[in-house]
């Protein structure tokens, strides 16, 4: 692996972590940060795949409209994440503001959609067979 890409899964691990800590505390004052949490963490897992692949990209948090593009062009298999990315999108800005409310199925929702992501792209990695800690 590329070692610029292990910063990005330090980080993807991160965020991913501190979803699924939050989500055990079952507070629907902080869902908003659990999913946007989702959302960074998959963000930065297919980032740190582009790194690997040694793809530039643009500041973005558009996860299905520019990363996954990117990243099939280096392997077609991505295009399952679509459903999944198409969920964790609206968190990156959306729902960081008053407004419209998450719900606990929008959380569980966020939180599978992150973890088919996660494994899916730890997998591509090769993060998944060597057991790595990443």
């Amino acid at each position: 692996m590329h070692a610029d890409a292990i910063p990005w899964i330090e980080r993807a691990e991160g965020d991913y972590e501190g979803a699924i800590v939050l989500a055990e505390k079952r507070s629907k004052k902080i869902a908003h940060l659990i999913c946007f949490s989702c959302q960074q963490s998959a963000e930065k897992y297919l980032k740190a795949f582009l790194v690997d692949n040694n793809v530039r990209f643009s500041k973005t948090h558009a996860l299905k409209r520019e990363l996954l593009p990117l990243c099939q062009k280096i392997d077609e298999e991505f295009k399952v994440l679509t459903p999944y990315l198409e969920d964790l999108d609206p968190y990156s800005v959306e729902f960081r503001y008053p407004g419209e409310e998450i719900s606990s199925y929008d959380v569980r929702k966020a939180i599978n959609a992150v973890k088919k992501v996660r494994k899916f792209v730890r997998e591509k990695l090769g993060l998944e067979k060597q057991r790595r800690l990443l």
